[in-house]
């Protein structure tokens, strides 16, 4: 059983590989149109289609990505003025509560999305929008699965900002003697 969940962690993973590989063919494709429309006066025609599709992959991938790691968008005005006890129950129904709220609804919306988008494609390409919106409910899968994981370990091995603060003030403080 610890073994699957091993398998299923490492799958997990796959979420940063592939949005950092998305970015970096971003990155290309869109150095490669520009040198091609201003070097060559001949633009590449199906830039556009593969960039939208690369976009949405790496974003949604990376979204996730930064659930696992729990550095997405943090509100901590309430949970800072909070006793510990109560801050953690807070970091819990909040950050990771609304989380989950958030990739079950991306995760309905997604799915609802899917069997319209197979009846367009892009025009240059011919690229069924299917490959491009299904990165939506994957994403969001991936969001629950992360934030499922999070809850079941209780933030066991997360480290929390003020933990990595004092270790960061500590080295900081070694350093000078």
């Amino acid at each position: 059983m610890q073994t699957l969940f091993k398998a299923l962690d490492r799958l997990m993973r796959l979420d940063e590989v592939i949005a950092s590989l998305a970015l970096f063919g971003l990155f290309v494709v869109a150095i490669a149109n520009v040198f091609m429309r201003y070097l060559f006066s001949s633009p590449l025609a199906w830039s556009e289609e593969i960039l939208q599709l690369l976009m949405v992959w790496a974003t949604f991938l990376g979204a996730s990505a930064l659930v696992r790691r729990n550095e997405h968008v943090l509100i901590g005005l309430l949970g800072d003025k909070l006793p510990p006890r109560l801050r953690r129950w807070n970091t819990r129904l909040f950050n990771v509560g609304i989380v989950m709220l958030c990739a079950l609804a991306m995760l309905y919306w997604g799915l609802e999305l899917l069997p319209f988008s197979r009846f367009r494609s892009t025009p240059m390409l011919q690229i069924p929008y299917t490959w491009i919106h299904v990165a939506i409910p994957i994403s969001a899968a991936m969001m629950l699965y992360h934030g499922l994981v999070r809850l079941i370990t209780d933030d066991r091995g997360v480290a929390s900002s003020d933990a990595i603060a004092d270790v960061e003030t500590a080295d900081v403080l070694n350093t000078k003697e």
